[in-house]
């Protein structure tokens, strides 16, 4: 009938053989009109999966923001994983100016495609786009029905590198792994369009010239006056943590201002910042107080200091190329050390150099369990009747315990006329201890240092008092400093002379 009425409506009439013939034809045609429209459906089914099996962004970030520690680059960080997390929409704002300075327009700023692409277009596979009446297994989809949209990560990422390259797809492509047609047609689709920061005010921000390594840019006289003396004046600093706060770092409103802290690339202005850290620019050894990391007590950072050559000779043995010497904590370029039982009379082991040391060289880091100030008195107090001591301030909160955790240098004993010095350094935004050679020191010579029992901390973070403990007021203990086949000297030799002389 409706056959018949089709027909009528074009002028024309049929007999039953028509319609047997016209209705098998059309069969045929919808049967192939059935299969485009599924293979539509399909397509759009998988479009709309993706679409939906997408999360914010936020939801991706989630586990690597919380879980990864950018300042040791591993998961699960015991030193670092509960400290707060920076605003993820700051940061998205501080990414598009980087982005407008030119910072990416490098090449080398992006990682290559191939590996980008094995670890975004991975999550291609993982899509399930079956229905409760046609289910489809993962074997069974060819490449064309994978790579036919954006994954779920893509989707979820696409709008904040839209934002980060100012819509630049081909860098989005590039950046996401993907393909370009598909994302300039997802950004079309959801019609992305570019917003004016809100979080991210001009004044006081100053830009960076990428790779400068001039000794202007370096230069102290960068720096606030009053923040920079505040630095340098600190007596003892509280446990480091980077900086989090919408407006430009000031007193009011930079915990890195107040605590007496340069700013790191681990705070959330970073380079922006005016109290930012900028390195040096040394061609020498940077073992001097005229190297800014030196001056500050840090150690060069080769994302810092590009024209010294710190971190770039192999760790674990003594630089031999490069002329940075200020990298011994963080590539572990230490002397060879050995414990024996000590020159001073019951002092138990010390420590002795197996080669000989100039005045300057990397002993050791002192290294232990980390404590609490609290604890560190407790334990301080069991210490003093066993005659020993192995406590060494690392900050006003933390206490560095070697006695159950250490490396050979907690055989150390004390002098007030030593060979040794310590010295806090600050090292990727941590505080490390560092033994290093107070004069020029003798092959199997032992090492001391002053343990320092007798001066006192008063200031605002802390108050420990001078302490008077017995075994230093013994002669034996406080003033022998041993010296091979050589009594009582402080195993430093005086330049230009061979005579042996004590270090008040």
């Amino acid at each position: 009938k409706r056959v018949n009425e089709r027909y009528k409506l074009l002028g024309k009439s049929c007999n039953n053989d028509d319609i047997g013939s016209i209705t098998g034809a059309e069969a045929t045609g919808a049967s192939a009109s059935n299969d485009e429209d599924d293979e539509t459906s399909r397509t759009e089914e998988t479009r709309r999966s993706s679409a939906t099996a997408a999360s914010s962004y936020e939801e991706v970030m989630d586990s690597y923001r919380n879980l990864f520690c950018r300042r040791c680059c591993i998961y699960d960080c015991n030193t670092h994983g509960n400290l707060p997390k920076p605003n993820i929409h700051l940061q998205g704002e501080l990414a598009v100016q980087r982005e407008k300075d030119g910072y990416w327009d490098k090449s080398d700023t992006l990682l290559p495609e191939d590996d980008i692409s094995s670890v975004v277009k991975s999550d291609s596979m993982q899509i399930d786009t079956s229905t409760p009446s046609r289910k489809r297994t993962r074997s069974s989809m060819s490449a064309g029905d994978a790579l036919s949209t954006l994954t779920p990560l893509q989707a979820s990422i696409c709008e904040r590198v839209y934002l980060m390259f100012q819509g630049d797809v081909d860098k989005m492509a590039s950046a996401m792994g993907a393909d370009r047609d598909l994302v300039e047609r997802y950004v079309t689709e959801t019609k992305m369009t570019l917003t004016e920061p809100t979080l991210l005010t001009a004044g006081g921000v100053n830009g960076r010239r990428r790779k400068d390594t001039s000794s202007e840019y370096t230069s102290m006289k960068n720096y606030n006056v009053s923040w920079l003396k505040n630095v340098q004046d600190a007596e003892i600093h509280p446990a480091f943590m980077p900086c989090d706060h919408e407006g430009p770092c000031n007193e009011e409103t930079c915990s890195c201002v107040r605590n007496a802290f340069f700013c790191t690339k681990h705070c959330i202005w970073g380079e922006r910042s005016r109290n930012f850290f900028r390195g040096c620019a040394c061609k020498g050894n940077c073992n001097t107080k005229s190297c800014a990391c030196f001056a500050a007590k840090r150690e060069c950072d080769p994302d810092l200091c590009r024209s010294c050559g710190a971190c770039s000779d192999p760790p674990n043995k003594p630089a031999t190329e490069q002329t940075c010497k200020n990298d011994s904590l963080s590539m572990r370029r230490h002397a060879h050390l050995l414990v024996a039982e000590s020159t001073v009379p019951d002092a138990g082991w010390g420590l002795f150099t197996k080669h000989a040391l100039k005045k300057g060289d990397f002993v050791h880091e002192y290294v232990g369990e980390v404590i609490s100030q609290e604890e560190a008195e407790r334990r301080g107090r069991i210490y003093d009747k066993l005659n020993r001591s192995y406590l060494f301030n690392m900050s006003s909160d933390y206490v560095v315990d070697a006695s159950r955790k250490g490396n050979k240098t907690k055989y150390a004993n004390h002098s007030s006329k030593p060979n040794c010095y310590t010295k806090t350094v600050m090292v990727n935004g941590d505080s490390r201890i560092g033994l290093f050679a107070k004069c020029d020191v003798e092959a199997q010579s032992e090492l001391f240092f002053d343990y320092r029992y007798d001066v006192g901390i008063d200031n605002d973070l802390i108050i420990k008092p001078a302490q008077n403990v017995d075994w230093m007021n013994d002669p034996k203990m406080a003033n022998k400093v041993s010296k091979p086949n050589a009594g009582v000297s402080s195993g430093c030799k005086q330049k230009g002379t061979n005579k042996k002389h004590s270090i008040a």
